[in-house]
């Protein structure tokens, strides 16, 4: 009987909404909710309940329903300006991944939830940066992604939201700036280059020096040296002065 009643009840507003043509249309409203969703109800700017997917006719004038899509989003910040540590400026476009987990609180505590979360990344992100030298940033985009995460999740006047992943997406320098660091690093490459070769110079030198000691110590060594030599030759004439302990190497022509 109670069913039936409120079947009646329904039939009967429809119908006069109907007949109320427009005027009927400003005073009451439908709202469908989809799977993904969840609908927030005031009535007389008191919340009432949380509405799960269906569709829902309310008056206007005492209820208002906000509907909030809880699939994670991501958020873009791009081309943010910031100062590094050494006060040298740089261009940052960032993404956050973020999902809504509770919408009541996100009407209670904030005007615009977004625009909030908007400010928060860019102040996290600037305090991030600021402690960091350019090569540290250039070197070291995982550690801001980290950093910046980790800053968000901590910050209690966040509620209701939950933070995902951050993600630097881009650096952008300046032409000045880029074709300063394209100097820096093929001076670093230029350096690494000549130290590789003073130490090639330096194991050589120091191989020769061995081979000296060893020589002078073993004289003997040298006349073997000198067989070997002789063996390998060829095409050659070697004249051995044994009175004078010495070999003269002539052409074998």
């Amino acid at each position: 009987m109670e069913l039936l009643d409120i079947s009646i009840m329904t039939a009967v507003a429809i119908s006069i909404i109907l007949g109320l043509g427009a005027i009927g249309k400003r005073l009451f409203r439908s709202a469908t909710i989809f799977q993904y969703e969840q609908g927030i109800k005031f009535h007389n700017g008191k919340f009432k309940e949380i509405l799960g997917p269906g569709k829902y006719l309310y008056f206007t004038p005492s209820t208002t329903v906000d509907i909030f899509d809880m699939r994670p989003a991501v958020l873009q910040l791009n081309g943010q300006e910031v100062l590094s540590l050494d006060n040298v400026g740089v261009k940052m476009s960032l993404a956050v991944k973020y999902q809504i987990l509770d919408p009541q609180a996100l009407i209670s505590e904030y005007q615009n939830f977004q625009e909030y979360l908007y400010m928060s990344v860019q102040f996290k992100l600037r305090e991030v940066i600021s402690s960091m030298g350019m090569d540290e940033i250039l070197a070291n985009r995982q550690k801001i992604n980290d950093q910046v995460k980790s800053l968000l999740v901590e910050d209690k006047s966040l509620i209701g939201l939950s933070i995902q992943s951050v993600d630097l997406k881009d650096i952008m320098l300046s032409a000045d700036l880029k074709k300063a660091f394209a100097e820096v690093v093929k001076a670093k490459k230029e350096a690494l280059s000549l130290l590789e070769k003073a130490r090639g110079e330096t194991a050589t030198l120091r191989s020769l020096a061995n081979t000296a000691k060893m020589l002078e110590n073993n004289p003997e060594l040298a006349k073997l040296r000198l067989i070997q030599t002789i063996e390998s030759s060829q095409g050659n004439t070697f004249i051995i002065d044994i009175l004078n302990d010495s070999i003269k190497k002539t052409s074998g022509k």
